[in-house]
């Protein structure tokens, strides 16, 4: 066989291969546009979310020079310093707007600073989406019956709230506050040194009976006023979903958002893990829901608001 015959015939095995798989990948392209087409607005959301993944793990470095752990972190309940039998770390979260006052509900949770609370992301903004002026917050741990907890109302000096909330408001509605708090006896204690300090966790799986407390002035709790002035229970099974906690057959009511959905409560401590946060009640499925923490959302977060 001559050398031209040769080449020729190579060129032609080489065309063989390589055209079906230039026609796969067109093919593959193709199947991309048309699932692209067919997602729904909250897949396309979730999936703007990965773009910032690679920022995330930029910022781990920040995170772990600062020695703020991750990834499934349990950090455990914090008994009250200054009255071990007395734990009151769930309240009255108010922006008061003048002629009226937008109620939530906030927690206590276990940090290094110890004068960080929870509450729900959406309870940081009024109804045209505009974000309250920090001098309009204020929380007051252990209020019941219509009347402020014992440390009274404690001024809101920052909040930090998921970059990606304004994108996805169902996904990320959840914050933290950090407020002023000045120890009464005029020592150095914080807040959670009198109120005590829920914990925090990041592995609740399905079926997890779970405590949920707030002050709704309205739906259907069980055993409660239902009057916004009450501090009201609710127990029984959550069911995780793709990017929730569902409450089923339960109205959550307003003044309830923020209100946390606890494990492993403690009857005699009033104490425990949260792990999500009320976020409202969704009437075509009759559910009430709280969305999943994203770990890395929440330390970022964490961080921001840690002087």
């Amino acid at each position: 066989m001559n050398k031209k015959l040769s080449h020729y015939l190579l060129i032609v095995l080489i065309a063989i291969i390589v055209i079906p798989n230039i026609a796969s990948v067109i093919f593959q392209g193709n199947n991309i546009s048309n699932t692209l087409a067919f997602r729904t607005s909250e897949r396309i959301n979730e999936a703007s979310g990965f773009k910032n993944k690679y920022k995330r793990s930029k910022e781990n470095k920040t995170r772990n020079e600062n020695k703020i752990s991750s990834r499934n972190e349990i950090v455990p309940p914090f008994v009250s310093v200054v009255n071990p039998n007395h734990n009151y770390p769930i309240g009255f979260f108010v922006a008061d707007v003048g002629s009226t006052e937008d109620v939530c509900t906030a927690s206590v949770i276990n940090t290094a600073n110890g004068n960080i609370g929870l509450t729900a992301a959406h309870c940081l903004f009024d109804e045209n989406g505009n974000r309250y002026n920090l001098s309009l917050l204020s929380f007051s741990p252990g209020y019941d019956n219509g009347s402020n907890g014992p440390l009274g109302d404690i001024p809101v000096v920052d909040i930090a709230i998921p970059n990606d909330f304004l994108i996805n408001r169902f996904k990320y509605d959840y914050a933290l506050a950090r407020f002023e708090f000045n120890d009464p006896n005029g020592g150095n204690a914080t807040l959670q040194d009198y109120t005590g300090a829920l914990g925090w966790r990041f592995d609740i799986g399905n079926g997890e009976p779970t405590s949920v407390y707030g002050y709704p002035y309205s739906g259907n709790f069980e055993d409660c006023a239902n009057d916004g002035e009450h501090l009201c229970k609710w127990q029984g099974i959550t069911e995780k979903r793709e990017i929730f906690y569902a409450i089923n057959n339960i109205t959550a009511g307003e003044g309830l958002s923020g209100g946390p959905f606890i494990s492993q409560y403690d009857t005699e401590t009033n104490l425990g893990y949260a792990y999500a946060l009320m976020r409202g009640y969704y009437s075509i499925s009759n559910v009430s829901v709280g969305s999943i923490w994203d770990e890395n959302v929440f330390f970022d977060i964490l961080l921001q608001i840690t002087p």
